[in-house]
């Protein structure tokens, strides 16, 4: 009865949803731009009004829009403002965008005074991919109005002569000489630190391109160009004001184009903005050195094309888990382990983990990677990023973090003193980049073994130029990893310290009892918590992983590490040493250690579902009567009425998979976990489980466990 009220009770809730939206949805329009939006002050992060910044904004000379090329709401906001400055100065303003090169400003004049159609001038002027979505409002707009538009930066075509000398190509122009801007002005130290620091991890290849004179590098000619074309549309056009868009970096701490105006025209009054792409830009704080004069935190709703892609933004949540310590208290507050493990495991597998090595010692809080993706053991993993997205894949882990522990500090007693981030593989990667770009928390960080690490160099480093009067947090962060990885790891390190970030190298330890330790230590080092003392001559053992299964290998350690309360030291090994070093250790899996419910994993779903232990076709009549008796008694029904156990063989029968699933099916249970009765079960048998079990993958909800390595198994060989 409940669970019939339940669903009728959903299905109306959802069926109302969808009738009221679509009925609802009279037009397609975005938001209103004022509901998108916060505007802050530059200097101080101060919220104000819209108004506020365009009465300020209309008494320029120039503004400088400072954006990400393909976000939506940017543009929306760039159409505003320059609307709003031609309203309020009797449409005496020139637009000027970087998006159109000098040598096309023919085409775009013909165009805007009625002498060539748009075809004809898109055809000829080069316009961006994405003129259509970002830039034609404002050019249409301009042309009804009568007003100039600039095509400011320096033309491609001549760029591409002056890849090798500059001066002789300058030199060879003749007539085409007046594209290029009259002097070439050096830009500041400071600039071209934060332009190299942009590209760090191409460094190198950029300026064995573009050779040692850098005031004909490629962005000191963008900039050059339309910091000249700005001054020359003031010249040419007595009382309007400019509204110059460009890429944010060209214009940030008024350097780049505006620096270049400024020595051009000394007296020139400039306003900068600043246009950041934001989740939730009402809360969003401002940190570090101003920016610009005003900084529009734009909600990201969409992007234009880019790349032959659009895309939209959703919010998606990032699941974790927390155990905080029952003694833990105002008075006694306890450290915080955050910890990562690598693609393929699960957050519950490493929080069983860390809270049995430390104990009620301290908080644990354990995060599941944000994608989630089925191994090929057919186990439901997950992976913290992709090589195509890694930038934007690691920065929204990086939001999620930092979410994660401001949730946990604020809400549980926590010493924000003793904050300790932790991963291992990819989730070290992720560690790694966190603690070098969060500006939030003070933490100490130990990267196990990182991996995929490279695309870090594609983040810029957060100079200690840039934080202004402010102080970075503290962040420490340590590597733990082959010496093989420390010959890129330790180059990355010292550029770490250059910005404020303590960095150090561990090998790590070949013995695997000995590595077991040297990370426990660590950690446990940098949570400020009793280091343990292994006692001298302890007994070896150890659990052998048979494949390359992230899932195996944290279920091996788990098995491990309940192992070692026997004075011996157990550990999760890939290569059994010698038998004369240390001894094997395996979980025998029978009916009887699974009549505790604990012991038997539930199938997932709000309205339960059946869990199918597949055993081996060939156990023998007296084995397999007393895996049926399991199943009449049924542990996991008697501890929830919406579970259930059934017992199935991997071979054909009337108890082979397919007859079980079909007999269920008619049965109406279509929500079934299937696991075979091991510990862990490879890739191999899964998949013949798999093939079993094709008939019914459409019809029923299947769901599969490669084995029982992650429940509270009896300890016994």
């Amino acid at each position: 009865m409940y669970r019939a009220v339940l669903i009728q009770w959903i299905c109306g809730v959802a069926l109302g949803w969808f009738s009221s939206t679509l009925m609802g949805q009279t037009d397609f329009h975005s938001p209103p731009i004022e509901d998108c939006i916060s505007v802050r002050v530059g200097a101080t992060g101060q919220a104000i009004h819209w108004d506020q910044m365009m009465m300020d904004l209309a008494t320029a000379d120039v503004v400088f829009l400072g954006e990400t090329h393909d976000d939506d709401t940017t543009h929306r906001v760039e159409w505003a403002v320059y609307e709003g400055l031609l309203a309020r100065r009797d449409s005496k303003v020139v637009l000027a965008l970087e998006m159109f090169e000098r040598d096309v400003q023919p085409q775009l004049d013909e165009y805007l005074a009625g002498k060539i159609d748009e075809k004809a001038f898109l055809a000829s002027a080069r316009p961006w991919q994405n003129y259509h979505e970002a830039y034609r409002p404002m050019v249409e707009k301009a042309k009804s109005v009568g007003a100039p538009v600039v095509a400011s930066n320096f033309p491609r075509p001549i760029r591409m002569k002056m890849m090798g000398d500059a001066e002789k190509a300058l030199q060879s122009l003749g007539n085409d000489r007046g594209l290029a801007p009259a002097e070439f002005l050096p830009n500041s130290e400071v600039y071209w630190k934060r332009t190299d620091n942009a590209v760090r991890g191409h460094l190198g290849m950029m300026q064995a391109m573009e050779g040692a004179d850098r005031r004909y590098s490629t962005q000191s000619l963008w900039d050059n160009s339309m910091g000249e074309s700005c001054a020359l549309a003031l010249d040419r056009n007595p009382g309007f004001s400019v509204v110059h868009v460009n890429g944010g970096f060209h214009t940030s701490y008024w350097d780049g184009t505006a620096g270049q105006l400024k020595k051009r025209k000394p007296d020139c009054k400039i306003k900068t903005v600043s246009i950041v792409p934001a989740t939730s830009p009402s809360s969003e704080r401002l940190k570090g050195a101003p920016v610009a004069d005003y900084v529009v935190l734009a909600e990201q709703l969409a992007t234009n094309i880019n790349e032959e892609k659009w895309s939209v933004f959703v919010n998606r949540k990032t699941d974790y888990q927390l155990h905080v310590p029952a003694n833990a208290s105002p008075e006694n507050r306890v450290p915080l382990l955050i910890w990562l493990g690598s693609d393929g495991q699960a957050s519950g597998d490493g929080l069983k983990f860390w809270h049995a090595a430390l104990g009620e010692q301290a908080a644990v809080l354990v995060l599941d990677p944000p994608f989630r993706e089925l191994q090929r053991d057919l186990s439901n993993g997950g992976r913290w990023f992709w090589a195509d997205s890694f930038s934007e894949d690691v920065s929204a882990m990086i939001a999620a973090i930092e979410r994660s522990w401001s949730y946990a500090l604020e809400r549980y007693p926590i010493d924000p003193n003793r904050v300790c981030l932790a991963g291992e593989g990819t989730g070290a990667t992720v560690v790694a980049a966190t603690t070098l770009l969060t500006d939030r928390m003070s933490v100490n960080s130990v990267a196990i073994q990182p991996r995929q690490y490279a695309k870090i160099k594609d983040f810029p480093l957060p100079l200690l130029e840039d934080w202004g009067t402010e102080q970075p947090p503290r962040r420490a962060l340590q590597i733990i990893a082959s010496p093989f990885d420390g010959e890129w790891w330790k180059g990355e390190l010292k550029e770490y310290e250059t910005v404020g970030l303590s960095a150090r190298w561990a090998d790590a330890d070949v013995d695997p009892w000995s590595h077991f330790e040297q990370v426990d230590h660590i950690i446990r080092d940098a949570l400020s918590i009793e280091v343990r003392s292994t006692p001298e001559n302890v007994g070896r053992r150890y659990v052998q992983v048979d494949s390359k299964s992230p899932l195996h290998l944290i279920w091996a350690r788990l098995a491990a590490q309940r192992a070692s309360t026997d004075g011996s030291l157990c550990v999760a090994v890939t290569n059994p040493p010698d038998s004369a070093v240390a001894r094997p250790f395996s979980v025998t899996i029978s009916p009887e250690t699974l009549s505790n419910p604990e012991a038997l994993p539930k199938c997932p779903g709000a309205f339960g579902g059946t869990t199918i232990m597949v055993i081996d076709a060939e156990s023998d009549n007296a084995e397999f009567s007393r895996w049926l008796d399991l199943e009449k008694t049924d542990p996991l029904n008697k501890s929830s009425r919406f579970h259930r156990l059934r017992i199935a063989t991997s071979g054909a029968g009337d108890h082979g998979l397919a007859n079980v699933l079909k007999t269920l099916f008619n049965e109406k249970r279509t929500n079934v976990l299937i696991v075979p009765a091991t510990f862990y079960a490879g890739e191999g048998l899964m998949r013949e489980l798999e093939t079993n079990a094709a008939n019914f993958a459409d019809r029923m909800t299947i769901q599969w466990l490669p084995g029982l390595g992650g429940q509270k198994l009896p300890l016994s060989e």
